[in-house]
């Protein structure tokens, strides 16, 4: 071979290889990215968000607080009720209003499937309604006998779907034995109902309104706007009623309280909504000292 054709050779070579190293590079960053991109979405897969429920459910289940809460919610909703028939010189009937799930219901065992089988809702809900096997809270059938007997009229508003739900809501109501569950008395949410207002306006038509029951904000009243600021001004503008007109009981597994942490937007992925959790709590820095 004379020197021409070893330079020629030489040249050729240097440039396959100068080719083939960034083609090879490439490849191997390409099949690295797709194996990042295929464990990130195996990973969202895999994400459990109704595990992340179960001790809010057990504590809801098992604790004697949360018992205890309750009958704390309704010794003092007796006497407040007291002194209102006391005080009564109207011509209007008195009435009391109570939300249904976790005020009167206990619907804890369809919380604890969700949690342990990472069930969104609705999943599984309506089956649970129409089982009508919810049991009531503590305190709760006690103090409804009791208003019965008094001669208050009851209303039990709930935004349970009223075309799916009202059947099996109104039979779970009588196999418990609590008064007063009839058609009229049995507010279920409507397709045209935006909200439990409405529905606490009809009661107030023909009735004095003196005491609502809830575990959930808008129980009570609606906030300017559905954020965490306006919530907390709710409370503020209402700081008085709470143990008197308004009677609120313990939730830690659900509640539009959630929403708020989502921006009201229940439709984003579970990775984002896990996320999105862990950053509304603050954490103490044991090596810093500080909160954030």
């Amino acid at each position: 071979m004379n020197k021409l054709s070893k330079y020629i050779a030489t040249a050729t070579l240097a440039t396959a290889f100068t080719i083939s190293a960034p083609l090879n590079t490439y490849a191997s960053d390409s099949h690295a990215k797709q194996d990042e991109n295929h464990q990130t979405t195996q990973q969202q897969k895999n994400l459990n968000l109704g595990s992340e429920n179960i001790m809010a459910v057990s504590w809801y289940q098992n604790s004697a607080e949360a018992k205890a809460l309750y009958l704390q919610g309704y010794n003092s909703a007796k006497v407040q009720l007291d002194k209102e028939i006391k005080k009564n010189k109207g011509k209007k009937k008195l009435a009391i209003a109570l939300d249904l799930d976790e005020t009167v219901l206990d619907n804890s065992p369809y919380q604890g499937y969700a949690a342990l089988n990472d069930a969104p809702h609705p999943q599984g809900w309506h089956e649970w309604v129409a089982a009508a096997k919810a049991k009531p809270v503590y305190g709760a059938k006690s103090f409804l006998n009791y208003a019965n007997k008094k001669g208050v009229d009851i209303y039990y508003i709930s935004d349970r779907d009223k075309e799916k739900d009202f059947k099996g809501t109104k039979q779970n109501l009588k196999n418990i034995g609590l008064p007063q569950a009839t058609d009229s008395h049995i507010l279920l949410k409507g397709k045209s109902d935006k909200s439990k207002e409405t529905r606490r306006e009809k009661v107030q038509k023909n009735h004095k309104l003196v005491m609502l029951f809830g575990d959930n904000l808008l129980d009570f009243a609606d906030p300017k706007q559905p954020t965490a600021q306006s919530r907390d001004e709710l409370i503020q503008k209402h700081k008085d009623d709470f143990g008197k007109k308004y009677i609120i009981f313990p939730n830690p597994m659900y509640g539009s309280w959630e929403s708020t942490i989502y921006n009201n937007n229940y439709q984003i992925s579970k990775a984002q909504k896990d996320q999105l959790r862990k950053q509304s709590i603050k954490q103490f820095d044991p090596k810093t000292g500080d909160v954030k």
